[in-house]
């Protein structure tokens, strides 16, 4: 018997930085004219709940018709507004009843080619981000953004068990989108071997790309982690790249640097030393966020999944890098530092020597004059 989905969607996330941080409170009061919104709540039942630190901003931003590949959709769109900056738009599409597993691979590969989803999400983004702009610190429009998949399936035809889908269907296919040509089983292995259950109905297979989750009852807290983690991965990127370009600024500064006595008067790097120090005062901050806004109550599993997808998103090797980053920063800017103020000493040293020069002229003054003949001396006026 062949694979079908009765019921289910596909979860469709593009995220972005748009700032140093969302004041969520005056975010609220801005859109409550415009749109219905709420915090977002994770929680399943008594048995299962989770709790976000400043919990986001969700808005509902309607439906929208968009083509795959020839077949339209009505997607519906949403947002969530988090408080360090981050809006995550998420594209909704509904998976037609009796769908074959092939079908959806083709889908995911429409979706995953798909220009217009681009389009849609960062349209959406840019409109929230006017509305709300007075409630955004620090401005910024950078070019990247993350995004990721994920297939909510519900109803599923040909299985009894979540379980059987690792032997019955291509569940790598699916997560990477490949439906021209058969994946090697090493390459099956790798993402298969990442499978978590909380109980004998469900299933959540996570990847780096996409996420594959079986949900009978239609729960969203599993999907709600990982876009927690995703919009962490944003910031680690924007972290690592905000980096980069110092670097690239201080390489720059140290050959474009003036030569002379002005330089002891100003300093080219201090500016660099000052504002690389307070980013990484709000770099120890961030990593304090992400090891503490996610906060469990009883439910070991959630936190499985939160550190399941940091796992596949590196977190670990981004922290490293911004790390060794900091310090290399930190490093050039303190012998920098010291350079500047070993040149300062130098020339304060003549200064001092001059000064001490002047104040002796005075002194020897006296005593050339009674070396000097007289008829000299009144020759010149003296």
């Amino acid at each position: 018997m062949s694979i079908k989905i009765d019921k289910g969607s596909v979860l469709v996330h593009r995220v972005f930085d748009v700032g140093g941080e969302i004041a969520l409170g005056r975010a609220e009061t801005l859109l409550s004219e415009l749109s219905r919104s709420f915090r977002l709540k994770l929680e399943t039942d008594t048995r299962k709940a989770i709790i976000i630190k400043d919990a986001p901003l969700k808005v509902e931003l309607g439906e929208k018709r968009l083509s795959l590949n020839g077949t339209e959709f009505t997607v519906g769109l949403f947002a969530r507004l988090w408080d360090y900056g981050v809006i995550s738009v998420t594209l909704e599409f509904q998976i037609p009843p009796g769908t074959r597993w092939e079908d959806l691979i083709r889908i995911a590969g429409d979706i995953e080619s798909s220009e217009d989803i681009d389009l849609a999400a960062a349209a959406a983004k840019n409109d929230l981000k006017k509305q709300i702009m007075s409630a955004i610190k620090r401005p910024t429009e950078w070019n990247v953004s993350e995004d990721y998949v994920t297939y909510l399936v519900e109803k599923v035809q040909g299985i009894s068990d979540p379980r059987e889908l690792l032997d019955k269907a291509d569940i790598a296919a699916l997560i990477l989108a490949e439906a021209r040509e058969p994946l090697s089983s090493m390459s099956r292995d790798l993402i298969t071997e990442n499978v978590l259950q909380y109980s004998g109905n469900d299933l959540a297979v996570i990847d780096w790309n996409s996420a594959l989750l079986i949900e009978p009852d239609g729960q969203r807290d599993v999907a709600d982690v990982i876009e927690f983690s995703l919009t962490h991965l944003l910031e680690l990127r924007y972290y690592d790249d905000m980096l980069n370009i110092k670097l690239d600024e201080l390489y720059d500064t140290i050959e474009q640097k003036k030569e002379g006595i002005l330089n002891i008067f100003k300093n080219f790097y201090a500016d660099i030393a000052e504002e690389s120090s307070s980013k990484y005062i709000e770099f120890s901050e961030f990593l304090g966020r992400i090891e503490n806004s996610l906060k469990t109550v009883g439910d070991p599993y959630l936190a499985t999944v939160f550190r399941s997808s940091a796992e596949q998103f590196r977190f670990e090797d981004w922290r490293r890098s911004i790390s060794r980053k900091m310090k290399t920063l930190a490093d050039i800017t303190q012998i920098l530092q010291g350079e500047v103020n070993t040149k300062r000493s130098h020339w304060l040293e003549i200064i001092i020597i001059a000064l001490i020069a002047v104040e002796l002229i005075p002194l020897l003054a006296v005593p050339l004059r009674s070396l000097i003949p007289g008829p000299l001396l009144r020759l010149f006026g003296g």
